[in-house]
């Protein structure tokens, strides 16, 4: 109801307007007409402000991340969902979980804070002591805020953390030699009593003769082997978390060569899936602790407890690019890249794989020197014989 500050004679009617806990003054008005309309167009003016108010909210880390703290402690949420991505056929389920994975830590400290809230020395000290992954996936989450115009700025950017060095590139990592494959394979044959051994032993032989990765060699079914030509079809992959199948690795499918040595073990290798290449006893698709229960009898018989299952593509790849008189294949750069998956046209096979061959420069270059002092007919040098005294 309206307030008469004035007279019976001379009224001033004045009074507030309220919507969702805001009010907006309505002013002085000498009749109830005018005061009522003038507080209609009030609680119009009121209603748009409060409401396009409240939908520029910047939303706090939980909200953007669609995230819910359980009882349990156990966290759920829907982010990366609506993010851009790259790829025409989306993220991998392997990729959402890992992303998610990372950014628990942030929903479970701040859950409640806006992101906006958040200044550059607040993300420094919180993000810098915290892995990579963390990283970034915090970097990636409030990325996705920035492109919603939702803050002004990344604060979680440019951390300068330092880049977690591969396995590969770590001192003192060599590729394993031609023995230590041929030991595991034998010990893959010997891991059973009945003949599952073989399809162990199998699965060695597609990523250290084929360069597969381990997604896309469990995903393999029977009609994926051309034996009259010689072929893989690589054109799925298997994520061995979620037993799910997908496509592989940028979204390349590709053709692989098999050495006469996988050949004719695929072709004598026992059938326990009409559909399946690589299952378990049971005739499903391989999980990833399956095959690690697997992996790890096999490496620990062939004293090698600590060898990754993962490096023995590394192996491969060292394979086809060493020369034929070092037991390689001699392929060139860009044919192993091919093999391996690789987009890049060779660079990580030229900037990688080469210096692991450095031990072995040496070697080589002795042999093309002795070689060209034959062709040349010069003897080989001798170092010179100590001067007499007389």
């Amino acid at each position: 109801m309206p307030h008469n500050r004035g007279t019976r004679r001379n009224p001033r009617y004045v009074g507030l307007v309220s919507y969702r806990g805001h009010t907006k003054w309505v002013g002085t008005h000498p009749s109830i007409a005018t005061y009522k309309q003038a507080e209609h167009e009030r609680l119009v003016e009121l209603r748009e402000e409060v409401d396009l108010a409240e939908g520029r909210r910047t939303p706090t880390v939980m909200e953007f991340a669609g995230a819910v703290i359980h009882e349990n402690g156990r966290i759920t949420m829907t982010w990366p969902d609506g993010q851009r991505v790259r790829k025409e056929t989306g993220r991998r389920p392997s990729t959402v979980r890992r992303m998610r994975d990372g950014l628990k830590p942030l929903v479970r400290q701040f859950g409640d804070r806006q992101l906006d809230s958040f200044s550059r020395q607040e993300a420094l000290s919180w993000a810098l002591p915290r892995g990579r992954h963390v990283q970034q996936s915090t970097r990636q989450f409030f990325n996705h805020a920035l492109d919603r115009e939702l803050i002004a700025s990344n604060a979680f950017t440019c951390l300068g953390a330092i880049k977690r060095t591969r396995r590969i590139d770590r001192p003192g990592f060599e590729v394993i030699s031609d023995e230590q494959y041929e030991r595991l394979c034998r010990c893959a044959r010997a891991s059973r009593a009945d003949s599952y051994g073989l399809i162990l032993e199998g699965v060695i032989l597609a990523i250290g003769e084929a360069a597969m990765r381990p997604g896309e060699i469990f995903a393999l079914n029977h009609n994926d082997i051309d034996y009259t030509a010689g072929l893989i079809h690589v054109h799925r992959q298997l994520d061995m978390a979620s037993g799910l199948t997908g496509w592989p690795k940028d979204d390349e499918p590709r053709d692989i060569t098999m050495s006469p040595k996988l050949r004719s073990h695929l072709q004598t290798m026992p059938r326990l899936s009409e559909e399946i290449l690589f299952p378990t006893p049971r005739g499903c698709y391989m999980r990833r602790s399956t095959w690690s229960a697997h992996w790890h009898s096999v490496r620990a018989a062939a004293q090698m407890p600590g060898l990754e299952f993962y490096e023995l593509r590394h192996r491969a790849i060292q394979w086809m690019i060493d020369p034929p008189h070092d037991g390689g294949l001699g392929l060139d750069i860009q044919t192993t890249a091919h093999i391996a998956g690789h987009r890049d046209g060779g660079y990580l096979v030229c900037s990688t794989y080469s210096k692991l061959a450095e031990h072995r420069a040496l070697a080589r270059t002795r042999r093309a020197m002795d070689a060209y002092r034959q062709r040349a007919g010069t003897p080989s040098h001798q170092p010179p014989e100590p001067a007499r005294v007389a």
